[in-house]
């Protein structure tokens, strides 16, 4: 354990004016926020015990962590799931990160349902994709199941995903055209719908109208 130390010099950082580095027994010791050395009436002279010291420490970790977490979501919104991972990545504590999960939900910066939701919207009005790739997109970024086939059972409600691959298929239809055997276009087709996210069933029914619709009389 750390033995009590004695602050000797509390000094402002020339680049983050939030920040201040402590000096105990005339070394540094750590940068912290400023917040902080209002918490614990930090002042040359004062006297740091070894618990106090350890929960500076703890606190400033957090402090941290939570700061990491605001500048990721800036960008653009997040699920819980990735906050996690890039929390996990910078190496922080698992229990500072669910202290800082925590927070972000109280301060609603965190809500996979509605993410979930806009997510699958977006990326059906902007790319087609179908179910399957929306499920497996969704999965990655650490949504959960029941979360996810609730935006999926949503999207539903406006999209007949049948008619987006018949759709797709009349789209796709000229780069398989001149295809010298049906089944040669059909492969190619169906595969097309299936990286797109379509299911098997789905993609195949699609081709087969395609095909007949395109098929010489």
């Amino acid at each position: 354990m750390l033995p009590s130390a004695t602050v000797t010099a509390l000094k402002a950082q020339k680049n983050n004016p939030n920040r201040v580095s402590l000096f105990l027994d005339g070394e540094f010791a750590l940068g912290i926020h400023q917040d902080l050395v209002v918490k614990y009436d930090l002042h040359t002279g004062r006297t740091l015990t070894p618990e106090e010291q350890a929960q500076l420490e703890a606190d400033e970790r957090l402090i941290d962590a939570k700061q990491c977490a605001l500048e990721y979501l800036a960008h653009k919104p997040r699920t819980e799931g990735e906050v996690r991972d890039r929390l996990a990545r910078d190496d922080y504590e698992s229990e500072i990160i669910e202290q800082v999960i925590t927070r972000l939900h109280e301060l609603s910066y965190l809500d996979d349902e509605t993410y979930a939701h806009d997510f699958v919207k977006a990326r059906f009005a902007n790319k087609s994709y179908g179910p399957h790739r929306l499920r497996r997109d969704l999965r990655e970024r650490g949504v959960d199941a029941g979360l996810i086939e609730e935006a999926l059972a949503g999207l539903r409600e406006t999209v007949d995903f049948q008619e987006e691959a018949h759709a797709l298929a009349e789209k796709y239809w000229h780069r398989v055209a001149d295809e010298s055997h049906p089944l040669k276009q059909a492969k190619k087709l169906q595969g097309y719908l299936v990286r797109r996210g379509y299911g098997t069933s789905t993609a195949r029914a699609a081709v087969e109208t395609v095909q007949s619709e395109h098929a010489t009389p």
